[in-house]
Formats: structure tokens, C-alpha cells, sequence
């Protein structure tokens, strides 16, 4: 049905004749003529009767009222949330991190952007590269950051590549490995060594580094960065990761950087990933132009 009819309508009803209908709606009296009739073939029904003094309801057109009364309601309703959420007034934003980005990138983009827009409900999940893939493309996300190595060339998805931070080693500042001027990796399989789970072309790279001295053993894996950075900073074990995500533990004298030779294959690949042929919302496309301005920052 379409709604110019029922504009039409009630136009007609509420100024009772077709001639001062006319001049609301701008159409020729044969042009409203017509609206309304093809209404009424639509309804099975005739709406009005014509008096001496204009138009009158019919039976049909009386029952008629309260309902057109309410889709016109609706519609206007509907056209309000629509300019709400093109202005980013309302809306629900699902966004998703891997666990590095998470630090020092994505939570200063969320604060951002929910300083500027806190009518949009912003949901964050933070996972690994695989989880997240799998949520965008089941429609549970619209973008999310992470370690894109593994996603380059997925056909699915459309990628911006990110500045790279530094990837540092460190450890507690009274670690044993603090007192050596020279370090190589296999120095530091002395050690546990605490990370987050790996895209599978970086754990063939750690494997490689780790062959000679029998690969890697001692290891803890979490997701979770800040638990793996307390664990560091209370133990012996050995972490890696980008400098901004560390930047307030080495600040505050909590962790302490360790210079290690022949890791340069260890390094962050951070991207944006969106489901490819689908429009960003305005939402996602204001979120994704704060993540490149916050990431060109670092």
C-alpha cells in the first residue's frame, strides 16, 4: 500500500472536500480523484461519500481512520530513526579486537568515539584473528583490528593495512636476562615464554627461531594481555609485544625492555577487516575513519 494514498486520505478528511485537498497535496482534483480510488480498489471498500457540503466517511472510511492515522504515525516514526541513525544520534555499533590492538589503539578509539556519539550502544568483543573472522562473516560484527597475516588475501574480506608499532621483549626489571648485554632467542627459552595465541605463519617463525635448541616448551598462552603482562611482571617468564601496548608498565617501572638479536621476523601486522561488497553503516564508517587517524597518531 502505498502511503502517498493514505496521505492523500487524510488530507481529504481533514479538510472535507476535494478542491481544499487539492491545494494541500499539490495535485490536480482528477489526480486525487484517482489516489483515492486506487485506494479504495485496494481496500475493496469505498471511503467517501460526496454531500451537498463536500466529502463524508463512509462506514468503511470511519473504521478506516484509526488505523491510517497510525501507519502515518509509523511511517513518520520510521523516517525519524532513519535520520537518528544517519546522524549517529541512536544505533547499536559490534566491533571486535584481537587482543594487542585492544591496548593502546582500539580502547582510545572507543573512548573517542563514545564521547561523540553516546546514543550509539557500542558492543566490543575482543578475540583472536580466527573467532573474529568467523563473527564478522555470520554478521556478528561489522569490522574489527587484528593481526591480518593470515587474512590478506581472504576473498571475503576487504582489508586497510595499519601503521606497524615496535614489537619489543620484556621481562620483570630484575630478571636474570636484564644482566646479559648480548641476547639471542634461545637465550630466552630458558624462560617461559607468555603469549597470546599466534597466526600460524608467526608460530612457524617462533618454531624456526626455537629449532636449535630443541623448539619451544616452556610456554603460556592467554588471550588476555593484561593477565599475561601481570604474569611477566610477577614471574620469570618472557613476553612480546608491541611497545604502545607495554608503554605504561615500562613507564611505571613494572617491565623493562630486553634488546634481542634476530627477531626481526616478529612483527605486529595489525589491519581493518570488513565484510567485502557490504556498505560500512554510518556508525562503522565514522568508527573506521577514527581507527585510521588513532593508528596514523602512534
Amino acid at each position: 500500500m502505498d502511503t502517498r494514498h493514505i496521505r492523500h486520505f487524510m488530507a481529504l478528511v481533514e479538510c472535507g472536500s476535494f478542491a481544499r485537498a487539492c491545494e494541500v497535496v499539490h495535485l490536480s482534483q482528477p489526480a486525487l480523484s484517482r489516489s483515492i480510488q486506487e485506494l479504495e480498489r485496494q481496500l475493496g471498500a469505498r471511503l467517501f461519500d460526496r454531500g451537498r457540503f463536500g466529502v463524508v466517511l463512509t462506514a468503511h472510511g470511519r473504521a478506516a481512520l484509526p488505523h491510517v492515522r497510525g501507519l502515518l504515525a509509523a511511517a513518520e516514526s520510521l523516517r525519524q530513526e532513519v535520520e537518528a541513525i544517519d546522524e549517529l544520534e541512536t544505533g547499536e555499533l559490534s566491533i571486535g579486537t584481537g587482543p594487542y590492538p585492544a591496548l593502546a589503539l582500539m580502547d582510545r578509539v572507543c573512548a573517542r568515539f563514545a564521547d561523540q556519539y553516546p546514543g550509539i550502544r557500542l558492543n566490543i568483543r575482543t578475540d583472536n584473528w580466527q573467532d573474529l573472522r568467523l563473527a564478522l562473516l555470520d554478521h556478528e560484527l561489522e569490522l574489527f583490528v587484528a593481526d591480518a597475516g593470515e587474512l590478506s588475501g581472504d576473498p571475503d574480506l576487504d582489508l586497510v593495512q595499519l601503521p606497524q608499532p615496535e614489537v619489543v621483549v620484556f621481562c620483570r626489571p630484575d630478571h636474570p636476562l636484564t644482566r646479559k648485554r648480548t641476547l639471542a632467542w634461545g637465550d630466552l627459552l630458558d624462560f617461559p615464554l607468555a603469549m597470546t595465541r599466534l597466526p600460524d605463519d608467526v608460530e612457524r617463525n617462533i618454531q624456526a627461531l626455537s629449532a636449535q635448541k630443541g623448539g619451544l616448551k616452556r610456554r603460556i598462552e592467554c588471550d588476555n594481555i593484561a593477565m599475561l603482562a601481570s604474569i611477566v611482571a610477577s614471574s620469570k617468564a618472557v613476553s612480546i609485544a608491541p611497545r604502545p601496548v607495554v608503554a605504561g608498565l615500562l613507564a611505571s617501572g613494572q617491565v623493562a625492555t630486553i634488546a634481542v638479536s634476530g627477531i626481526e621476523t616478529l612483527r605486529t601486522r595489525y589491519g581493518i577487516l570488513h565484510r567485502r561488497g557490504r556498505p560500512l553503516s554510518p556508525a562503522a564508517g565514522k568508527f573506521h575513519a577514527m581507527i585510521l587517524e588513532f593508528a596514523n597518531l602512534n
